[in-house]
């Protein structure tokens, strides 16, 4: 009889530790499906943006060279004081490589600077928070060498672009409009600059600086997402070898 007890209890407690370790070990999966949701809701549009920039500064990089080499649609003026007096007409024809580049640096750097305001709202380790906080500034950096694009320009024009009652980016036609205003303009001149010194062919190793900063923070929001190689997929899907997007 003893023995008939004695097995059922430790029936009923090996079933009672199954089920608690059973409801633990899905407490942690729901506790790291959240974490990435989170996650991927603030880092995704960084994520994004990255690889659009990306896959811009790699194009107009490979044709960099003088203005009658082969990159004379981004070099369509000699100084961004004449984009004020251009029309709709000429922003989405003969300027819009050199505008859309512009306006894609300026939707990123909206990005870069809601995931700092984000910080608290990620689920990061210690480590990655502060790894995280160091691959935002390389980007940063790598926009601001070299008589670049200011440090402390660059979130105002992130907030520039960005309509805070909609909560929402310029599209690029609102940009355009935008920058016919020379007051509003002046503030994105270094930007352009930026792009032009890259489509002559100057300043590469600022360029390539960049392009590395920006696929070291690419590839460290694909991890915190549990996602794929974001770079690498847009470049397979650009039909371009993977190995080229970081040579």
């Amino acid at each position: 009889m003893l023995t008939a007890l004695v097995a059922a209890a430790t029936s009923a407690l090996v079933a009672i530790l199954s089920l608690y370790l059973s409801d633990r070990q899905q407490q942690r999966r729901e506790a790291r499906v959240q974490r990435q949701e989170l996650n991927a809701k603030y880092l995704n549009p960084l994520r994004f943006h990255l690889v659009e920039n990306h896959f811009r500064l790699l194009s107009i990089l490979d044709r960099a060279g003088p203005i009658d080499g082969t990159n004379t649609g981004v070099l369509v003026v000699d100084d961004p004081v004449e984009v004020s007096t251009k029309d709709a007409s000429w922003f989405i024809g003969p300027g819009c490589a050199l505008v859309s580049s512009v306006y894609l640096s300026s939707c990123l750097f909206t990005q870069l600077k809601k995931v700092r305001e984000d910080f608290p709202y990620l689920h990061l380790s210690a480590a990655d928070d502060t790894q995280l906080a160091a691959l935002l500034l390389g980007v940063q950096q790598g926009f601001l060498v070299k008589q670049g694009v200011y440090y402390v320009t660059q979130p105002s024009i992130g907030e520039s672009v960005w309509v805070r009652d909609e909560e929402r980016l310029m599209t690029y036609r609102e940009f355009c409009e935008k920058l016919q205003d020379p007051v509003w303009r002046v503030w994105f001149d270094r930007l352009f600059m930026f792009y032009l010194d890259i489509a002559r062919g100057e300043k590469k190793q600022r360029t390539e600086r960049l392009i590395a900063a920006m696929e070291n923070l690419s590839g460290f929001l694909d991890k915190c997402v549990g996602g794929g190689n974001s770079i690498e997929t847009r470049m397979r899907a650009e039909g371009i070898p993977p190995h080229q997007a970081t040579s």
